[in-house]
């Protein structure tokens, strides 16, 4: 078998010791990808939970001088987080530290990039297609990201060199990467992630505001298989949906729409338009399962 590429990072610095933050840590120092992990996050217990679970040789709540020797610095908090982790720690970087990220919404740091001009050929977006309804650093585990998709977003004014060394980083995680501009990128997980995700949380709404909380205990499979994404952190979902409301919106009046239509047949009793609706949707999504 022929021996993966390795970016040739030394140290590597995650700001954020959640889900993701804390599985990246687990596979870079598992894989031998870095020399030295640092962690950052801004609550002490996610610190003090890292350190007892081995995740990274240093955390802390504050940004330091440690900071300066980092090869890559990987932002892994909240997307709304963003502007403020950049400004504190842009007095911090190295001269040659490349910085990335894992966000579901790429367009809003990129905006905020522009504020940093040193930083902006130093700069790549990423996020693996991979979590998980728990977060925090407890819910840390390996091979996380294996066989999972990975987007990048480079601009243009990304060197090829830097979108290389980030590719090969997480080709080694074992990821499947594929390279599109952020706005395509937003756009494209409006639809297939951000949506289904609003609409998970709107059901179970749906459920205990209509009813007895209680009948949520009679529920099957289906319910728990359908649903399980509304167990995933509040806040950072929070932050998804408004940071990428500009797409999300013509999506969920869409979703209205349709809702509108079979609003429409159950009340006519059409059974050939609802069982026509039904047949499509799931016709589109054996031909995607395959």
């Amino acid at each position: 078998m022929t021996e993966s590429p390795n970016p040739g990072f030394q140290q590597i610095a995650i700001v954020g010791l959640g889900l993701i933050g804390g599985s990246l840590a687990l596979d870079l120092r598992r894989l031998h990808l870095a020399e030295h992990l640092l962690g950052y996050d801004q609550r002490p217990h996610h610190c003090e939970e890292a350190l007892h679970r081995n995740l990274v040789d240093s955390a802390s709540t504050n940004f330091d001088k440690k900071l300066r020797d980092a090869d890559l610095v990987i932002l892994a908090t909240p997307v709304s987080s963003f502007p403020q982790v950049l400004h504190s720690i842009r007095p911090q970087l190295g001269l040659h530290t490349l910085l990335s990220d894992v966000g579901s919404v790429k367009s809003p740091l990129l905006s905020t990039i522009q504020d940093y001009p040193e930083l902006i050929p130093r700069f790549v977006g990423g996020h693996p297609i991979a979590g998980g309804e728990r977060f925090g650093p407890t819910s840390a585990r390996t091979h996380l990201f294996e066989g999972k998709r990975f987007i990048l977003t480079p601009t243009d004014a990304t060197p090829l060199e830097v979108t290389q060394r980030v590719q090969i980083l997480w080709e080694a995680l074992g990821s499947k990467v594929a390279v599109m501009n952020a706005a395509q990128h937003d756009q494209i997980f409006a639809a297939v992630s951000h949506l289904p995700h609003l609409i998970a949380y709107a059901s179970i709404q749906a459920i205990i505001g209509s009813d007895q909380e209680e009948v949520l205990q009679f529920s099957g499979a289906g319910l728990k298989d359908f649903s399980r994404i509304a167990s995933s952190s509040p806040e950072m979902w929070t932050d998804i949906f408004l940071e990428n409301r500009e797409h999300m919106l013509p999506r969920l009046r869409h979703l209205k729409e349709l809702l509108g239509q079979l609003d429409d047949y159950l009340e006519n009793a059409n059974r050939e338009k609802l069982q026509q609706f039904m047949q499509q949707a799931k016709f589109a999504r054996d031909q995607w399962i395959g």
